[in-house]
């Protein structure tokens, strides 16, 4: 017998909406990277669910520095040349 705290958990999954809101995209996106194949949906009955890993690398991919300490951009000096 299997004690409760040893139990394999399987992989985060996000809902839809949590996708949408973790990648701050809108659905016609999100369709879009479907179609497109770069983000792999799985399909649990009717319910359509995303691996979390996935949804990280798309969120590093679209915004690299984000989360990271003392990546703040700073602006380019313009040149004044005309």
């Amino acid at each position: 017998m299997r004690s409760l705290g040893c139990e394999a958990t399987g992989p985060r999954l996000f809902t839809r909406a949590e996708a949408l809101a973790i990648l701050k995209i809108g659905e016609t996106t999100l369709f879009w990277l479907q179609r497109t194949g770069k983000l792999s949906p799985i399909r649990i009955g009717s319910r359509v669910l995303f691996n979390a890993t996935e949804i990280e690398r798309l969120a590093i991919q679209r915004h690299p520095n984000r989360g990271r300490k003392g990546s703040s951009r700073k602006a380019q000096p313009q040149s004044n040349d005309v």
